[in-house]
């Protein structure tokens, strides 16, 4: 049977990795960080999206992913280059525009991981 329902502490670590995600995400695109730890960051951010991708193919129990589950899981990665720019280039932006750049990555991944999560 492949309706296994996600436990408490997955759901925690899901929310617990989307905050992370966009904290990181809005501070280093505000603060302006130099481009070797924006690439640091930016690695990091890839490899907690990937992780979350990797971690539900191969969970057992659980069902095949959907279209759209598979179109927001090549997404997520690919919307990490809005943030991803600011981190590279050293382009701070203004509070607004930082928190609107991280929001994208952040609310598409949000969005895979509550449509993994329903039943």
């Amino acid at each position: 049977m492949l309706s296994r329902a996600a436990g408490g502490t997955e759901r925690a670590l899901g929310v617990l990795s989307i905050v992370a995600l966009f904290v990181v995400l809005a501070a280093g695109a505000v603060v302006g960080i130099p481009a070797a730890l924006g690439c640091v960051v930016l690695l990091a951010a890839l490899a907690l999206v990937l992780r979350w991708r990797w971690f539900h193919l191969r969970a057992p129990g659980r069902r095949p992913h959907t279209k759209t589950e598979e179109w927001l899981s090549f997404f997520t990665p690919v919307a990490l280059a809005i943030p991803g720019l600011r981190l590279l280039w050293n382009n701070p932006a203004d509070l607004a525009g930082g928190l609107m750049s991280a929001a994208v990555p952040t609310a598409v991944l949000a969005c895979y991981l509550m449509l993994r999560w329903r039943r």
